[in-house]
């Protein structure tokens, strides 16, 4: 049934997209115009939807292989907006592949791309890598971002060293002119949620500064109480017609309690009344880029993450964790031909945790991290091409609560110290091709190796262990067509082995009172479709955009390939948006087939059937004049109930009335 399913999504998305691409074509004069049954079709120079901004390796170092462009997904200030989307998290849950998995506990949400889980794809902001940040993706204002780019490939190399499931990059808010907006909205459990956002434009230099506050009761009588305050500043200066320095500062300041489950979850996360209050934030990059000519461009980044969260479980305990991370990085892009460009870049990262974390709670870490890359472009006209190479490379010079030498004995008392990791390498070979003016063609072959993160186990007879590192196999191949009256239509196939991956159990061992999910070592292969459609605004109002991904992943049990049955194997996405007059109305569908997950379970249990849902959500705005909006915003207009994680279901429909004022 799963894989029939697969077949009538892939057939009906070939055929979409083969009308897509044929539209245009099959016109006998395309000066007669593409119409539409009463739509008549404008053809703006500009695309009303965000777009990767033009592939300029000097402007962009960081910028990936040419061959990933339809595997890549930007989220820009006009969906942003139009969506009204609180969190990052938030802003991207309509992409290709997109998957949210929510819960009341610490890490409130896990997002992902095609699947890709243990590890979650990395976090970017303005080229920074981030070692920890799963902790505030849901909570980090959308308001304070440009765009949102999500590589959905696993074959990142110049974003960093996370790079192998997936990396998502968070461009911060730049101004180019004066500008002062407010948003305020109220709604369903006594949520409030206010924004306030400036920004100016002077001689050499921008700023922008956003407050912003959020606060909800939650689910009655189920420990959802949340308040959160998103501090942001950012400021650039051209200190010489050559050198630029931006400096980005983002503070997350607030309290929550922990939402209790509900069954079929095991009994400790339906009865723990836990809460961090206070729980803090801060996060901070700097840019400082060096472009002396056309043909030299260097970028020097410093980056700095600290967390401090003050945890509470009612008539039980009191403690802090605690940790920080620091690093820097540069890249430098040099044109060695008019053709051919060599890009050099290192990483230096090193991650902290005085007090330990979550369930290696009491066992202090200090990790560092090393990495290095070497990427050459090369222009052939229709053709661009890109072959790289990175190195990392771990020091645990510190870490607890884990055994990673095969000693019997508590889990949290085992200890390393002052260990090198095996030496990790990731290869790239990609390539763009332009077959004609308004159709491109994009390939993409990469190779890597993923080790185990920090509180990964593995049991091996008696004794436990970190698991292996895994190697990864990744292709992608993807068409794009421009329509030039219409909009843009793209077609990707994508292809992930893993050999020896970390696959989360229901097996379980207690550390410090936490039950703490142990990982099986298997292989592991992807593989599927996504189409993804977005048109213009026509000139009746209407815009429209739509995606479907249909993948199969197997797993080996016991040496025999099984389908994995803990990823759904169709997610669609999409929207549409009517404007007449002053009045605007926009639909957001996503929708995610059954999967089953035994996470939250009592040990021993089966697996649960999870997803097999369709959200829709409205936004419906009344244009009073050009600085001001009112809207209501609902989601889950349906009121349909599902659960993405055993034991936290959605909480059905909830209605919320906003307004926005410009100045």
């Amino acid at each position: 049934m799963r894989l029939s399913a697969v077949r009538v999504v892939v057939a009906f998305s070939m055929l979409l997209a083969v009308t897509a691409w044929g539209a245009e074509l099959n016109l006998p004069d395309e000066a007669e115009g593409h119409v539409l049954p009463d739509v008549t079709v404008s053809a703006p120079s500009e695309p009303d939807f965000t777009t990767l901004p033009q592939r300029d390796l000097m402007a962009r170092p960081y910028t990936e292989s040419p061959g990933l462009e339809t595997a890549t997904s930007v989220v820009g200030r006009k969906e942003i907006e139009e969506m009204h989307a609180y969190s990052v998290v938030d802003a991207m849950k309509y992409l290709p592949g997109a998957w949210t998995e929510t819960r009341g506990r610490k890490v409130k949400s896990f997002y992902s791309v095609r699947g890709q889980r243990y590890p979650y794809p990395g976090y970017l902001i303005d080229g920074a890598w981030f070692r920890e940040f799963h902790e505030i993706n849901y909570y980090l204002s959308a308001a304070n971002f440009d765009r949102i780019e999500v590589l959905r490939s696993s074959s990142a190399l110049l974003a960093g060293p996370g790079g192998m499931t997936g990396m998502i990059n968070l461009v911060p808010r730049t101004y180019d002119e004066r500008e002062t907006r407010f948003e305020g909205l109220y709604g369903t459990h006594n949520t409030f949620r206010s924004d306030l956002t400036h920004g100016d434009v002077g001689v050499g230099y921008n700023y922008g500064v956003s407050a912003g506050y959020l606060h909800t009761d939650g689910p009655s009588n189920m420990n959802a109480t949340e308040n959160m305050t998103n501090l942001f500043g950012r400021f650039e200066y051209q200190l010489a017609d050559d050198v630029a320095f931006s400096w980005s500062q983002f503070g997350l300041l607030g309290d929550r309690e922990l939402m209790l489950a509900v069954p079929p979850a095991d009994t400790p996360f339906i009865t723990r009344v836990d809460q961090f209050d206070p729980m803090r934030t801060y996060v901070t990059v700097a840019k400082l880029r060096y472009e002396p000519t056309s043909e030299s461009a260097t970028e020097v980044l410093a980056n700095y993450g600290g967390r401090r969260f003050s945890w509470e479980r009612k008539n039980t305990f009191e403690r802090l964790e605690e940790d920080y991370e620091y690093g820097t990085s540069v890249i430098q892009s040099q044109k060695l031909t008019e053709n051919n460009t060599l890009r050099l870049g290192g990483l230096f990262n090193r991650w902290i945790t005085p007090t330990g974390k979550r369930f290696y709670w009491g066992n202090p870490a200090d990790i560092r991290t090393y990495s290095g890359v070497i990427v050459d472009d090369h222009d052939f006209g229709r053709l661009d091409t890109s072959i790289g190479y990175r190195y990392t490379r771990e020091h645990w010079k510190e870490f607890g609560g884990f055994n990673v030498e095969g000693t019997a004995g508590s889990l949290r008392n085992v200890q390393v110290d002052d260990e090198w990791s095996d030496p990790l390498h990731t290869g790239n070979l990609g390539a763009s091709y332009e077959l004609t003016t308004d159709v491109s063609l994009f390939g993409n072959i990469g190779w890597g190796q993923i080790a185990a993160r920090p509180g990964m186990l593995t049991q091996d007879g008696s004794d436990y262990r970190m698991p292996d590192t895994e190697n990864r196999w990744k292709f992608d191949l993807g068409a794009r067509r421009e329509l030039e009256r219409w909009g843009q239509a793209s077609l990707t196939g994508f292809f992930v082995r893993q050999d020896n991956t970390a696959i989360v159990t229901n097996n379980t061992v207690t550390v410090n009172d936490e039950e703490v999910a142990l990982f099986e070592e298997a292989d592991r292969k992807n593989y599927g479709v996504e189409l993804d459609l977005r048109s213009r605004r026509f000139e009746n109002g209407l815009q429209f955009f739509f995606n479907a991904t249909a993948m199969e992943t197997e797993r080996t049990r016991d040496g025999d390939w099984e389908d994995d049955e803990e990823v759904p194997n169709l997610i669609l996405g999409g929207g549409v948006s009517y404007l007449i007059d002053r009045f605007e109305m926009a639909l957001f569908a996503n929708h995610l087939n059954e999967y089953e997950n035994e996470r939250f379970l009592p040990a021993g249990s089966a697996p649960v059937p999870l997803g097999d849902f369709t959200e829709i959500n409205g936004v419906f705005t009344y244009h009073c004049d050009p600085m001001t909006d009112l809207y209501v915003k609902v989601d889950n207009i349906t009121d349909d109930e599902y659960s993405t994680v055993a034991g936290y279901p959605h909480d059905g429909t909830q209605v919320y009335a906003g307004v926005v004022k410009r100045f």
